[in-house]
C-alpha cells in the first residue's frame, strides 16, 4: 500500500501536491457548508476563494514585472488558498477589504520582507499578523474543526510523506502536547478538554503539515528542522502569552520563521548559462555563472525557478542536487531528460545565456561526515552520481583523503558520466570505484566491471569490511529502495544508511 502511494507521490512535484490538497480541502468545505456543518454558505466560500486567487495573482504579476523576476503562479495560488482556509469567507461587501488586504500583504511580503532576495516569513502568516493590528480584524482558522479534520489529516499525511518530514510534524505535535500538559498541570484544567481542543478543535493538523513544512521558510537540515518544529509547537498552544499578548498559530509560525532565517543560508542567485554539454544519452551537464559565489556543503541540493510559457501541471520550480563542489566558482548541474519531459525540463534543455535561471534554498543532510576516519560507501544509480561528483571534487580540491568505495550502476556503458573526477579520485585519493551495467544484452566485449543490479554478492566482493562503513545511497526512488533492502539483508543498521532526498520531482 505505502509503496503504491510513494510511486504516485514520486511523480508529482511538492508544490503541485500541496495545491491539489488545498483545492480538495476547499471542495470538501464547500460540501460541508451545503449541509450547514460550517458557519458560512458555500457560495460565500467559493466567491472569497476566487477573490483571494485573483488578488494574489494580480499582486504577484505586478511585483514580478516591477522587479523583473520570474512569477511563480503555483506558489501564488497556494498562498491564496491557504488564506481562504484560515480567514472567514466574506459575508458582506465591507469584509472584502480585509480579504483584499490579506492577499496584498501576503504576496507583497515575499518581495518586501526579504533579505538577500529570500523572503523571511510565511506569506499568509505575516499578512494575518499585520492585519490583526487593526481592531476587530483577525484570522479565524476555520479549517480547525472536527468536520474538516479527516480531510486535513489525509491531505497532511500525503504532504508529510512526500516531503519525508514526518519527524518534523511529530516534533511539533510532541512539543505542543508537552506544553499543553504543563499548562494543565499548572492551571488545574481538564486534560481531556485541553487535548480535544488542541488536536481536534484547532488547526494543528493543517498548520503542521501544510504551513510548518513549507521548504522556503524552514531550516536546511533535519536536526534544525526538528528544533524549529519544537519551538513552533511550544509557542503554538493558545495558553502561551506575554502580558496581554496571547499566542496564535500565525504568531507561532512567524517566531519559527525568524529562527529559521537565522540558521539558514541566505543566498538567492541568478544563474547565467556558461555552457551545456550532452555527456550521455539523455543526460546534459550544465555549467552556470552565478551572480554571487554559492556557499554550501558537498552533496546538498537547491531549488531552481525557470519561468517559461505554457508551464504544465508540474510547474516552474525544480530541486536539483548540486554536482559542483564548494571549491568551484561555477555551478554544475547534471540533469536527465526523457522523451516526455515536463515543460520545465523542455525549457531547461533549450536554455541559453539570455534566460534567467534562479537558484535559492540550499538544503540537505546528504553530506560528508565530520569524522575523517569514517569509512564510506557511495552507491549511485544513473544520474544519482551528481552528489558524489560534488563530494569527490571537493575532496580532490582540498587534498583530503578518505576511505571511500564507490559502486556506480548504469543501464549501459555510454551512460557512465563524470569519469574525469572519478578517475582523479581513484588516482589521487585512493577511492575504489566499481562499475556495473544492468542491461545484460548491451555489455561491451572488453567490459571488466560487474554485470547486473547491485546485490549482496556484489557488495561482499567489493567491500570486505562492509559492516564498518556508512552507506550513501543516491538514485531514482525505486532504486534507492532496492539498495536499502540489500543493505538490510546484510544486517546493516539503519543509522549507517543515508539517502539522498529533495522535495520535488526532477
Amino acid at each position: 500500500m505505502m509503496s503504491s502511494i510513494d510511486y504516485v507521490l514520486d511523480r508529482i512535484t511538492m508544490y503541485r501536491l500541496v495545491l491539489y490538497v488545498l483545492l480538495g480541502l476547499i471542495g470538501i468545505a464547500t460540501i460541508l457548508a451545503c449541509f450547514e456543518l460550517l458557519p458560512f454558505s458555500p457560495l460565500s466560500l467559493l466567491i472569497s476563494t476566487a477573490f483571494f486567487v485573483i488578488i494574489c495573482w494580480a499582486m504577484n504579476t505586478i511585483w514580478a514585472y516591477v522587479l523583473k523576476v520570474p512569477a511563480n503562479v503555483e506558489s501564488t495560488t497556494i498562498t491564496a488558498l491557504i488564506l481562504a482556509l484560515i480567514i472567514d469567507p466574506a459575508a458582506s461587501i465591507g469584509a472584502f477589504r480585509f480579504l483584499g488586504g490579506a492577499a496584498i500583504l501576503a504576496i507583497s511580503s515575499k518581495y518586501i520582507l526579504a533579505l538577500h532576495k529570500k523572503h523571511l516569513f510565511n506569506p499568509a502568516a505575516i499578512a494575518v499578523i499585520i492585519l490583526s493590528l487593526v481592531p476587530g480584524e483577525a484570522a479565524s482558522w476555520w479549517i480547525g474543526t472536527a468536520y474538516m479534520l479527516p480531510a486535513a489529516l489525509i491531505g497532511g499525511l500525503l504532504v508529510a510523506r512526500k516531503l519525508r518530514q514526518e519527524d518534523v510534524i511529530w516534533s511539533f505535535c510532541s512539543a505542543a502536547l508537552l506544553g499543553t500538559c504543563l499548562v494543565v498541570l499548572v492551571q488545574g484544567k481538564t486534560l481531556f478538554t485541553e487535548l480535544y481542543q488542541l488536536f481536534v478543535a484547532s488547526p494543528l493538523v493543517f498548520f503542521a503539515s501544510i504551513m510548518l513544512t513549507e521548504p522556503l521558510t524552514a531550516p536546511p537540515t533535519k536536526n534544525l528542522r526538528r528544533l524549529y518544529a519544537a519551538l513552533v509547537g511550544i509557542v503554538f498552544i493558545p495558553q502561551m502569552h506575554i502580558a496581554t499578548i496571547y499566542s496564535t498559530p500565525e504568531l507561532a509560525l512567524v517566531v519559527g520563521n525568524v529562527f529559521s532565517y537565522l540558521v539558514s543560508p541566505k543566498q538567492k542567485v541568478v544563474l547565467k548559462l556558461s555552457k551545456k554539454v550532452k555527456v550521455a544519452p539523455g543526460i546534459v551537464h550544465f555549467v552556470f555563472n552565478p551572480s554571487q559565489k554559492l556557499i554550501f556543503r558537498p552533496g546538498q541540493y537547491m531549488e531552481f525557478t525557470l519561468a517559461h510559457p505554457r508551464a504544465d501541471s508540474r510547474g516552474n520550480r525544480r530541486y536539483f542536487t548540486l554536482a559542483s563542489s564548494p571549491t568551484e566558482n561555477l555551478v554544475h548541474l547534471g540533469v536527465r531528460f526523457y522523451e516526455q519531459s515536463s515543460s520545465f525540463k523542455q525549457a531547461m534543455y533549450r536554455i541559453d545565456g539570455r534566460i534567467k535561471f534562479v537558484g535559492a534554498q540550499i538544503a540537505g543532510d546528504f553530506t560528508l561526515p565530520s569524522d575523517l576516519q569514517q569509512k564510506l560507501v557511495f552507491i549511485a544509480g544513473g544520474i544519482g552520481i551528481t552528489p558524489f561528483r560534488s563530494m569527490l571534487k571537493y575532496l580532490l580540491d582540498m587534498q583530503q583523503k578518505r576511505d571511500i568505495v564507490l559502486l556506480y550502476a548504469n543501464k549501459t556503458a555510454d551512460e557512465i558520466i563524470y569519469t574525469d573526477v572519478l578517475s582523479a579520485a581513484h588516482t589521487k585519493l585512493g577511492t575504489k570505484t566499481f562499475y556495473t551495467l544492468t542491461d545484460i544484452s548491451a555489455i561491451p566485449r572488453n567490459w571488466t566491471g560487474f554485470i547486473g543490479r547491485i546485490n549482496e554478492q556484489m557488495m561482499l566482493q567489493a567491500i570486505p569490511d562492509y559492516k564498518e562503513r556508512v552507506y550513501y545511497l543516491s538514485g531514482p526512488p525505486e532504486m534507492i529502495k532496492a539498495y536499502e533492502q540489500v543493505l538490510k539483508n546484510m544486517k546493516i543498521k539503519h543509522r549507517q544508511i543515508k539517502k539522498d532526498f529533495f522535495p520535488g520531482l526532477v
